[in-house]
């Protein structure tokens, strides 16, 4: 039978590990969690918006090029835009992406509205409209959800959920550096 000293030192490191275990898997679960209702929340808040505002620039890139033509300089800003939007990964790439179409489109818009002379009611004006307010939304609802995000970055930050995130791989990032105006 083991001495009463190599039991103490058993018990103290089985002690030790049940601590640490109990600390990274509750722990890691409940900063999972966080970081998933963040996640949540701009699939929810922002994402559907900010899709139908590129369907709608899709649009008016569609009428502009049957305007002016598919080599028009302003009709491929418009699909380069696009196409970064659609290879962003992260909510903060998404912004940037965003920022990039609504100069573009702004752009193709009133180069194609002035060329064609296109009257409210049309597909350019019914579409224009649908992109600025699904931008009007974006904005509106950004500075909720980047809110959400710096408090998940906050219990990041912390120790031990600093190291328990940096190990799970888990971050929570804003939809833009600063607050969307």
């Amino acid at each position: 039978m083991k001495s009463w000293k190599e039991n103490q030192v058993l018990g103290a490191v089985v002690l030790a590990a049940a601590v640490l275990a109990g600390t990274f898997g509750i722990g890691g679960a409940k900063l999972s969690s966080a970081v998933s209702k963040t996640s949540d929340s701009y699939e929810e808040m922002i994402a559907g918006d900010l899709a139908q505002r590129a369907a709608a620039a899709q649009t008016i890139a569609e009428v502009g090029k049957a305007a002016l033509g598919e080599e028009s300089e302003s009709v491929q800003l418009v699909y380069r835009a696009l196409s970064a939007l659609d290879q962003a990964q992260t909510p903060a790439q998404d912004f940037a992406a965003d920022t990039g179409l609504t100069s573009a489109v702004g752009m193709l818009y009133e180069e194609v509205r002035k060329t064609t002379g296109e009257e409210k009611g049309s597909v350019l004006q019914t579409q224009w409209s649908e992109f600025l307010s699904r931008g009007n939304i974006i904005a509106n609802t950004a500075a909720e959800y980047n809110e959400q995000a710096r408090k998940t970055e906050k219990k990041l930050s912390g120790f031990p959920a600093g190291l328990i995130a940096k190990l799970a791989g888990l971050k929570a990032e804003p939809f833009a550096d600063a607050d969307v105006q």
